[in-house]
């Protein structure tokens, strides 16, 4: 189904407000934008965080003014725009990777186990860790038995 037959299968009070909802989350997307930017001392990840939100309310806000012309298209930079938030998820944990990464390495050169981590390995796994694995292990096995039991096509 494309956008275009989902925009039709919306209720009609759903169809009317998309430019409101476009407004919005545009005014959202700049006023993070003007609220990171004033922090001042921005780092790269937060030039990158800017960048993107600009796009994003760039794109609703285009998707307000279309509403007027075309509203199957305002529809689909409405989705458009909101498609770009899984970016901004894929780059924290691309920054989160980096930091674990960071972490390991330096306690590979100072020759220790940093603290949290150290604490993660004398406690894991309790009594309470293992039953639960036990039992996400025997359903995983009986998922793949009944998989392996139906008739391949």
């Amino acid at each position: 189904m494309d956008n275009v037959e989902v925009y039709k299968s919306l209720p009609g009070w759903l169809q009317r407000i998309v430019p409101f909802i476009s407004i919005v989350l545009s005014l959202l997307a700049f006023s993070y934008v003007f609220f990171r930017y004033t922090q001042g001392d921005l780092e790269f990840v937060h030039w990158l965080r800017i960048i993107i939100f600009s796009i994003i309310g760039v794109v609703l806000l285009f998707s307000a003014i279309t509403f007027a012309f075309n509203k199957e298209e305002s529809w689909k930079l409405l989705i458009g725009g909101l498609t770009l938030l899984p970016i901004l998820l894929m780059l924290q944990l691309f920054l989160l990777i980096l930091k674990v990464i960071r972490i390991v390495i330096q306690s590979i050169f100072q020759g220790s186990v940093p603290e949290p981590i150290r604490m993660f390995i004398e406690n894991y796994p309790s009594k309470f860790d293992i039953i639960i694995l036990s039992v996400l292990f025997i359903i995983g096995v009986m998922w793949i038995i009944d998989q392996l039991k139906k008739p391949q096509k």
